[in-house]
Formats: structure tokens, sequence, C-alpha cells
């Protein structure tokens, strides 16, 4: 009997969304950073058995309305959890349920099954800790289930694979047994430039960037990619390139590497930094994002 079915992850800004994903998954298909929002679109990873065939829904990590650009995340999260078998609602172990959070993005008095999953239990000083907080969890009634985890030492996520996987229905497999995302090749390319940029310029260039493929043809063996770095301000064009354009070129260099690992290519980048002031409020380019 071959199981199926879709499972959407939420939680707020930093709460450990994509690492669960790419540690499910196996493979890296959400990129993750410790910038808050770094999650814009809604990243489904396949996981794949020879019984089972779970699509994983990643989802931005939304706080507050300041944007079109907020706004079309938070409407991500709210179709992501229309008709899915299982509802994961992250937080790390030290924080507090947010109900107002869970009304905001709809997850409330649905009847799919709700498992909360307190994480990043491995950085707790003692297990008393964990287990205080599990049981203050549990006593609020809210969820079907509590599970402490940690995606980065593996701990429990074979329990929550459980659970998860007993929640399935009998169904056929939605896509090719053999794929494990149905992002694009654009963008993917684009999401791994943006991790690059938001790991090597921090807090200098928080989330007004937006990455754009331009052109990504196979020539004579080698994948030739052009990218459009878009920016908010005259201001942070500096810092992106920087001094004698040795930022750029890091972030380029970074970039390739992963790209050439996922794709199995030689890869020739090329990147471009524009200014598109308040980017994040025209339609015509968030529709991209």
């Amino acid at each position: 009997m071959f199981k199926s079915g879709f499972v959407t992850i939420i939680g707020k800004p930093n709460s450990g969304k994509s690492t669960l994903l790419n540690r499910i998954i196996g493979s890296k298909v959400a990129i993750t950073s410790p910038k808050r929002n770094t999650t814009r679109n809604r990243i489904r990873g396949i996981y794949n058995t020879d019984d089972y065939q779970i699509i994983f829904q990643d989802t931005p990590g939304f706080l507050k309305s300041k944007s079109s650009l907020d706004e079309m995340m938070l409407s991500r999260i709210k179709e992501s959890l229309k008709g899915v078998d299982v509802i994961l609602y992250l937080i790390p172990f030290w924080q507090t349920i947010d109900e107002a959070y869970l009304e905001r993005v709809g997850a409330i008095g649905k009847g799919t099954k709700k498992i909360l999953l307190l994480t990043k239990v491995d950085k707790a000083d003692t297990k008393e800790e964990v287990l205080k907080k599990l049981l203050w969890a549990q006593d609020q009634k809210i969820f079907d289930s509590v599970i402490p985890v940690s995606a980065r030492k593996d701990i429990n996520i074979d329990s929550l694979m459980k659970e998860i996987k007993e929640s399935m229905e009998e169904g056929e497999a939605m896509y090719d047994r053999e794929q494990i995302t149905d992002m694009s090749d654009n963008l993917y390319v684009a999401e791994i430039i943006r991790e690059k940029l938001l790991f090597n310029l921090r807090d200098e260039v928080p989330h007004g960037v937006f990455v754009k493929v331009e052109r990504m043809e196979l020539e004579d063996s080698k994948l030739l990619i052009d990218a459009e770095i878009i920016i908010d301000r005259d201001s942070t064009k500096g810092i992106v390139i920087g001094k004698g354009g040795l930022m750029l070129k890091k972030i380029g260099t970074e970039s390739r590497k992963d790209l050439e690992e996922y794709f199995d290519e030689k890869i020739f980048l090329n990147l471009f930094v524009k200014v598109r002031k308040n980017w994040q409020n025209k339609d015509s380019i968030i529709r991209e994002v």
C-alpha cells in the first residue's frame, strides 16, 4: 500500500523551518541563514521511500505587514495550509506558543493534524529544561502532539517522521519518485545567491535584496548564468560590490560552488547589481519573488 500527502511547516523567523526541511529531505532544498525572513517562497521538498511520498512545504516566517512583499508572504502561508494532512508549528524550546500568530496565518480551528515541534533542544543546558516546556505545551491542548527536536543533531527526527507517516493516507505519488523539490532551476539559482548575500553582508544589507536570473543556458558543457542582484537603496550598492569588487566576487565564488554541486555542471556565473528603489511595493517585481 503506497501512501502520500502534504505537510506544511510554519513558524516565526529563525525557528528552524528550513533546516528541518533540508534534514528530512537529505539535501539542500531551502536556503538558511541567521537573518529573519530568509524564506520568501513556499518551498516544497519531496520525501520519497518505497512506500511513501510526502511533500513538505516550507513557508516564510511572517511577522508584520509593512509592504506588499510582506502581504504576499502572508498569503503564501495561508495558501499552504489548505488541504494538507499535517501542520508542523516550530518554536525554539525556550519560547512560548504565539496563538495570535497561529490565528493570523489561519492554523487554528482546522481539523488538520497539528504537531508542535520544540526546536533546537540541543542548546538546552539540561533535559529537565526541555521536559518542563514539553509538559507545559501539552497542557495548552492546542496541538495533537508535542515533540522536542534538533535538526542539526538529529534528535527525534525519526520519531517525527514516524508520526507523520501514520497520518498519511493511501494515494499515488504526485511527483516523480526521483524528484526532491518542485523548485524551478531559475528560482534555485536565485535563492542560493541570496543566501550568500545574507551570510556575507549580515546586517549591512537586510532584506532589501532580490535576485533575478536573466539567463541560464548550457553551452559546450558549461552552464552560463547571468543574474541581477536588485537592491532598494543607492547606499547599499557599494556594500554589495565591496572594495575593488571583492565582496561581489566572494558571493559569486561561494554561489558557484553550491550550484556546481547541485547541477553537476561547470558553472560560469555573472552577477550584476542594480538599484530599484522601493521594489518591495512594486507588483511587477514581487510577482517574481
